[in-house]
């Protein structure tokens, strides 16, 4: 038995089509939780599916996430919002802790970079930009402004060296200059900027959740070895022995 194709309309982040695309994989799984809200259980059920796309116009394939639970549904036809998301290629970072307008001029670097490599670049050298100018660096040029974050601990010291590379690399891209973006180069640039985006807002947040989470265990750990020494010296404390 043939099952009927499934086409969905989607923007192809590896040739920068937007087109129809053919279904050539896909897996669902849902699960439904019970919630208790005002002393009565009530249960939602969240959905979640994969799917595989082929695009017509270069041959390469791109997975889509889409996501939809019962509780969340349109006021007008009561249907169930579905979010989607791309999943691969990569056109999207971890925003937990950047700014809007800082992930949304990556996340556009992104998208292009399959497109338009020269484009990409230029896009690159923005988001740092954007970071440096948020974070109130000082300096005439992205290499200086780098620097000054640098100097001041935000940055690591050896962001230096990459700065200066990715300064010319920016200028040249701005001007019109010919050079050849290769895929490496442009990957590399990815790359780079993408720890640096991590390590300014997303890496402090996770290293306090990390020593809040020590902290707690250490406690816990002297707060058991304290009634362990109590129990071993034939001590009993009770909270009317408290008073």
């Amino acid at each position: 038995m043939n099952e009927e194709e499934v086409y969905h309309v989607l923007v192809c982040y590896h040739c920068g089509n937007k087109t129809q695309m053919r279904q050539i994989a896909h897996f669902d799984r849902h699960e439904t939780e019970n919630f208790l809200g005002f002393e009565e259980l009530y249960s939602i059920t969240f959905y979640t599916d994969w799917d595989l796309y082929l695009c017509p116009v270069c041959d390469n394939v791109t997975l889509l996430k889409t996501s939809k639970n019962t509780e969340e549904r349109d006021p007008q036809d009561y249907s169930v919002i579905p979010r989607e998301s791309i999943l691969y290629p990569n056109v999207s970072i971890d925003d937990s802790g950047i700014p809007e307008k800082v992930r949304k001029s990556f996340e556009a670097a992104l998208r292009i970079k399959n497109v338009e490599a020269t484009l990409c670049a230029i896009g690159i050298r923005r988001t740092l930009e954007m970071m440096c100018k948020e974070k109130q660096a000082s300096g005439k040029d992205l290499y200086h402004k780098l620097k000054d974050l640098s100097d001041k601990g935000v940055l690591p010291p050896i962001v230096n060296e990459m700065a200066s590379v990715l300064r010319e690399l920016g200028n040249e891209a701005a001007h019109g200059d010919e050079r050849e973006f290769s895929d490496d180069l442009i990957s590399s640039m990815i790359k780079f900027t993408h720890v640096i985006l991590d390590y300014v807002y997303n890496l402090p947040d996770k290293l306090s959740g990390i020593q809040k989470h020590l902290s707690m265990t250490v406690e816990g750990s002297a707060e058991l070895r304290g009634s362990t020494a109590l129990r071993a010296e034939g001590v009993v404390v009770n909270s009317g022995d408290a008073e």
